[in-house]
């Protein structure tokens, strides 16, 4: 008990600098933690059962245990393997055994069907009375001569079930189009949201980790996996709590659980090859070509997958997902990327290799016109901006890995990098009023000083602003680590460093041209080059941490260190200083007599930083009764910033020391208690957990914010710098209850959350009500706060489990503050409060080889304000609809969606609309020819999508435009082949 001496002292010192909350939270576990003891009487048998040849787990084999009259006293199932394990929840063949605390000699009979019955005998010796667990060696074992494998015959399909603390999708359950990937089949997930980045939601919770098999896909690039991987090849998708792959590596028992998504492939798609490839083109000139070809066997995998496109969307007709308008893509977009990735791991799983290389190009086109409200005190303004931006970019990443493991030794490095290159050239027209105009389009805008006298009488400003930017940047890093195992405890050593190197390089042009009120001359003509080079920096992580098991109770003490040294140089050229500017984006002669000092700097960052993490786990099972577990971890930082900052003869030096607390997630600060339980295969399930977790969060502020300097290269955005900034905390508290009856097709969740920061880091400004110009300043600011409850619910029912209810009922209030000031007075505090109440439910119906789905989802928002001349408002969004897949004959397939979009409430003409939108493919495969598909694709066949965005908070109330992709029919085939290897 000596280390938890040491915890104890230790925290004990460092109580001061917590709140009386986290003092009675301290007390409490330690006080759990010397409850738990340090002697047990028991002690568990675990092993594992693999075939001798293809070393697969044998999840169906069963062990017997025999008393001292040869009587069998237990059956053991092989199928206890859990997330934690290296393939998250996916079972494996592992088996445990609680036997007493005394040496002996254990004999088990081995049976799986179809192969030979084998005899075990384990010698138990004690050598420790710390271990909790003792590992029996593989047990291997051979085929027997020829066995018939059974035949279930099942009339319905489970979608899915929960098992323990994992919920099963079963993927040949849902009912999808012909030609379908991996992110239809996720979309349709009950309780699942899939956006248009690729990022996935299961009840409200993000996934934060996306695998194929049990193992990282394109370092976790989401959109390559959801966008290649064929839907008919995928056998269940798993969804669990459990940590990365890297910190089960490092056997990082103190490190935060996240979501993950575990994706299993069919056994017929994971040896050999499967190539699947598409190729279409349509209206409007859309065209669409991919390519993923993946080699498997029971060690490797390669992976190559190639894409072409300009459908900027990759929804697909009949796609049951939270999709509504506002969240589609901005501009047109043309799309390109190629990669491969490459996993291999030996049939003993002590060596594992992967990495990948990928390269992916972007052009797009986005036109955007925005209408601001600006919420000031003594009355607002508002503000119309006409937008028109081209971009390209492209970059190639790779990264690599290399892990090795003993019984003892766990060690691996990684590798990464990445260059990156973007263009982006725009325009930006843009006109401040002081009274809304009743009609304004960019031409009106444009001609704004020989057009209407009643139009100048309401004019603050207007601008025009043209950029030309050239933007690399690259990186490099490499991470090494090792975790030792002391073999006769279970106590763990683990050491690892990360160095990497990042660097960037810009080139800025900006033309302005501004004028004040009604006066046609403009007041403003600047052309500024900007050069950010050098821009770099070298950082270096390296840390080590002591876990140790002492009865219930997991301790672990970890040191961390951190340091980083940034170069930044900015040099700022006044281009209308020369006589002739020559070309916008072309680097004049002379330039270098033009240098702006007081918007040129040279500054220099160091950062260092120490963290102690005390780390306490207490878990502790009553049997059918309930299972506590108790974690505590916080991060104790010490953190020194020392900044040189040289700017017009001036050399600017702040340093400063600042000490935080953090609890960095919901498991660092954490009770839970899980209760109702059944004994299933010598373990129990739970069937109810209600969890409490608290995090506290801080924010540093920027040292360049913290400077007394003042930048006004663009004349009607000032920034000066604040002196007085602190640190900003965020308090998280959060009760989850779960229900996920085991077996079940049926579960439910409620959340109930909230959030306070203080000292809350915000751009405030003060603005000059005749000349449109900000002074923009960053602040502390308290008051903000959040509160919300969730519940989330997924029910699949039925004679024949046909039907599917998923529902998801929300409601959230929130305050939020600004720093606004009028007419170089000083800001005051500002507010707007938020209620938004959301209610989603989509009803599925399978009827044989068709299914069918009905979509209903309300959200009311309401926004009010105690600020002078703030007009509040409620509004309403319902969107409703029905989608469906069909089987049709003669190899015939059609899938649809109708989707109405009504807003009500804003009181603006083109918000409050109705938006029918339908989308339709039809698709024929040949019966007796499985490798093609054919299909015609539909968008928005009533052409009624527009893109329009509403934002508001505590600053003002936006409105926004974007181009958004035409309608279109596509017409394309794809084609997939599956090549197994001969058996032998």
């Amino acid at each position: 008990m000596l280390l938890l001496k040491y915890i104890t002292i230790f925290v004990a010192l460092t109580l001061p600098i917590t709140n009386n909350l986290m003092k009675r939270f301290i007390l409490l576990t330690l006080t759990l933690v010397a409850m738990a003891g340090y002697a047990q009487d028991r002690i568990y048998l675990s092993g594992r059962v693999r075939d001798a040849v293809s070393k697969a787990d044998l999840t169906n084999a069963i062990l017997l245990t025999y008393d001292t009259q040869g009587n069998v006293v237990d059956t053991l199932k092989a199928n206890q393997g859990r997330t934690w394990n290296r393939y998250g929840s996916d079972t494996l063949a592992v088996f445990y055994k609680a036997v007493p605390r005394v040496d002996s000699t254990y004999v088990f009979d081995v049976l799986c069907e179809g192969y030979k019955d084998q005899t075990v005998s384990f010698p138990l010796k004690i050598t420790n009375n710390r271990i909790r667990e003792v590992e029996i060696p593989t047990i291997y074992m051979e085929r027997a001569p020829r066995q018939l494998k059974e035949m279930t015959v099942t009339t319905s399909k489970i979608k899915f079930y929960n098992k323990g603390d994992t919920v099963v999708y079963n993927a040949d359950a849902f009912q999808l189009a012909e030609g379908s990937m991996l992110d239809a089949l996720i979309a349709q997930l009950p309780g699942a949201e899939l956006n248009t980045n690729g990022q996935i939601k299961i009840n409200g919770e993000f996934v934060e980790s996306l695998l194929l098999n049990g193992k990282e896909f394109f370092d976790s690039n989401n959109n390559i996996m959801l966008e290649n991987i064929a839907a008919y090849t995928v056998k269940d998708i798993k969804v669990y709590e459990s940590q990365t792959l890297k910190d089960q590596r490092m056997n990082n028992v103190a490190a935060p659980k996240v979501l993950t998504m575990n994706v299993q492939l069919k056994k017929e798609y994971n040896m050999g090859w499967i190539i699947n490839a598409q190729g279409g083109y349509g209206t409007d000139d859309r065209y669409i070509g991919r390519l993923f070809a993946n080699w498997f066997n029971s060690t490797t995998r390669i992976t190559v997958v190639g894409n072409v496109n300009n459908l900027n969307d990759n929804r697909t007709p009949g796609k049951t997902d939270t999709w509504t308008p506002d969240q589609m893509p901005s501009g047109t977009k043309e799309y390109r990327s190629a990669g491969i990735d490459y996993n291999y791991t030996d049939v003993d799983e002590t060596k594992e290799f992967s990495g990948d290389v990928s390269f992916g190009q972007t052009v797009d086109k986005v036109d955007r016109t925005t209408y601001t409200t600006n919420f000031l005190p003594g009355g607002n303004n508002y503000q119309d901006v006409f937008a028109h931006n081209n971009n390209s970019d492209w970059g190639i990443r790779t990264s690599h890995g290399a892990s090795f493991k003993t019984k003892s030794f766990s060690e691996g490095i990684y590798v990464s990098g990445s260059y990156n290159r973007t263009k982006s050239v725009g325009t930006n027209l843009s006109g401040t009023f002081n009274e809304e105009p009743e009609e304004m389009d960019e031409s009106i805008l444009d001609a704004l000083y020989s057009g209407s006298p009643e139009l100048l009488k309401k004019v603050v400003n207007r601008s025009r602003t043209a950029t030309d930017s050239r933007y690399s940047n690259y990186r490099i890093s490499a991470s090494p680590y090792m975790s030792y195992r002391n073999p006769n405890t279970q106590d763990y050593l683990n050491v690892g460093m990360s160095v990497g190197y990042s660097g960037m390089k810009q080139d800025l042009w900006n033309d302005y041209e501004v004028n004040y009120g009604d006066n046609p001359t403009p007041a403003v003509r600047r052309r500024r080059y900007t050069s950010a080079e050098p821009n770099h920096t070298l950082y270096l992580n390296a840390n080590a941490a002591y876990i140790a098991s002492v009865g219930k109770v997991m301790l672990q003490l970890r040191y961390n260190y951190m340091f980083s040294n940034t170069v930044k140089d900015q040099n700022m050229y006044a281009l209308e200083r020369l006589d002739d500017m020559g070309i916008f984006g072309v680097i004049p002669e002379g330039y270098l007599g033009t240098l702006d000092p007081e918007n040129s700097f040279q500054s220099r960052t160091i950062e260092s930083t120490h963290t102690i993490s005390p780390f306490i786990n207490y878990s502790s099972s009553q049997n059918k009764n309930g299972w506590l577990m108790v974690r505590f971890g916080p991060d104790i930082k010490f953190s020194h910033r020392n900044f040189n900052y040289f700017t017009n003869g001036r050399n600017l030096h702040l340093s400063k020391d600042f000490t935080t607390l953090t609890f960095s997630s919901i498991w660092s600060a954490m009770v839970e208690y899980q209760f109702y339980g059944k004994e299933m295969q010598q373990r129990y399930r739970y069937a109810n957990s209600l969890r409490y977790s608290y995090r506290i969060t801080p924010t540093l502020p920027e040292m360049s914010d913290m400077i007394d300097v003042m930048l006004d290269s663009d004349p009607l955005n000032i920034y000066v710098g604040n002196p007085d900034l602190h640190t900003q905390n965020a308090h998280s508290h959060l009760i989850r209850w779960s229900y996920t009856p085991f077996g079940r097709t049926f579960y439910n969740e409620f959340y109930l959350g909230y959030i306070h920061t203080s000292g809350a880091l915000t751009r405030g400004y003060t603005y000059d009500t005749a000349t449109g110009q900000r002074i923009n300043k960053m602040y502390n600011v308290d008051g903000n706060h959040r509160a919300a409850i969730t519940n989330e619910l997924s029910w699949q029912f039925g004679p024949r489990k046909q039907y599917t209810l998923a529902s998801t009922s929300d409601a959230a209030f929130s305050t939020l503050h600004d720093m606004i000031g009028i007419n170089l007075s000083e800001p005051v505090k500002t507010n707007v409060h938020n209620r938004v109440l959301t209610q989603k439910l989509k009803f599925s119906w399978q009827i044989g080889q068709q299914s069918l789905s009905l979509r209903a989802d309300y959200t009311n928002r309401r926004t009010s304000s105690t600020q002078e001349g703030f007009t509040a408002f409620n509004a309403h969004h319902f969107n409703y609809g029905v989608s469906g897949v069909f089987k049709l004959p003669a190899g015939f397939g059609a899938s649809t969606d109708f989707t109405c979009y009504m807003r009500r409430g804003y009181g603006v003409e083109n918000l409050d609309t109705t938006d029918p939108i339908w989308n339709l493919r039809v698709t024929y495969a040949p019966p007796r020819n499985s490798h093609w598909v054919f299909m015609v694709d539909g968008f928005d066949l009533l052409h009624k999508l527009n893109n329009v965005d509403y934002t508001i908070n505590e600053a003002g109330r936006m409105v926004s435009y974007t181009n958004a992709l035409p309608r279109y029919v596509l017409f394309s085939v794809q084609y997939r082949l599956n090549i197994q290897p001969k058996k032998r």
